[in-house]
């Protein structure tokens, strides 16, 4: 999965940020920032003003290709991002658009990377606020939001997407999303103790750990270091303690 870099660049001068609502956050929703710029940096400075280009609106971030964000709102700010109810219920997250000056390579690439770049967010903010992101109404693009009756009428971000015949949808970002917290989920192993003596082990484990050296179970490696996980040792001390029972009976 792409790998996000979260830069804070609030926006403290911007009427939205100065207000400060607070935000509950119950979904995310995706916009395209709707003009020929592929850095998330040019946007940020640009909203760090009271009304940017003269409007009341703010957006929580800005993703760019690399899988650079830019913070402009703490994510339990209430933002001005879609002109409607959703902007009391969601995160607002932009994504870059190629330049100009772009090739159509290029600028599928772009679009490809801005999408790596929201679906590695979108997962981040999934599990930091317990979302799921294929439940309705959870992961919505503007023109959903719109559809919707919660936001303005615009058609991002699937417009974009379009207009490049990527083939990228929103049901299919949703389950992207999904598909990248269950990976993660997969990857993540826990740092388990190893432990190379007895008297490095917890106190509960060491009097069972010694019986199974004394009965060969237990040997270590040629160093004479034991070198035991702490699942190991719960696994061989419960079948000595069955092997145990078993002769008793």
């Amino acid at each position: 999965m792409t790998s996000v870099n979260i830069i804070e660049a609030f926006a403290e001068k911007n009427r939205c940020y100065q207000i400060g609502a607070p935000l509950y956050p119950q979904g995310i929703m995706l916009h395209s920032v709707g003009c020929a710029q592929p850095s998330a940096a040019v946007f940020a400075r640009s909203f760090n003003q009271y009304q940017p280009s003269g409007a009341s609106v703010c957006v929580h971030a800005f993703a760019q290709a690399d899988g650079t964000v830019y913070q402009l709102l703490p994510w339990e700010m209430r933002g001005w991002h879609c002109g409607g109810s959703a902007n009391s219920t969601h995160i607002g997250v932009e994504i870059t658009e190629p330049s100009a000056g772009m090739t159509r390579d290029e600028a599928a690439e772009q679009i490809a990377g801005t999408y790596r770049t929201a679906v590695a967010l979108f997962a981040e903010l999934c599990k930091q606020y317990d979302l799921d992101p294929v439940q309705d109404g959870v992961l919505i693009g503007h023109a959903e939001g719109h559809r919707r009756g919660a936001a303005s009428n615009h058609a991002d971000p699937e417009l974009l997407w379009q207009q490049y015949r990527t083939g990228c949808t929103m049901d299919g970002f949703r389950r992207d999303v999904a598909e990248a917290m269950a990976k993660e989920d997969r990857e993540e192993v826990p740092d388990m103790p190893r432990y190379d003596s007895v008297a490095e082990m917890p106190q509960w484990a060491r009097a069972d750990a010694q019986r199974l050296i004394d009965r060969g179970a237990l040997q270590g490696n040629t160093d004479g270091k034991l070198d035991v996980s702490e699942d190991m040792l719960r696994t061989m001390i419960v079948c000595q303690r069955m092997v145990d029972e078993q002769k008793e009976t």
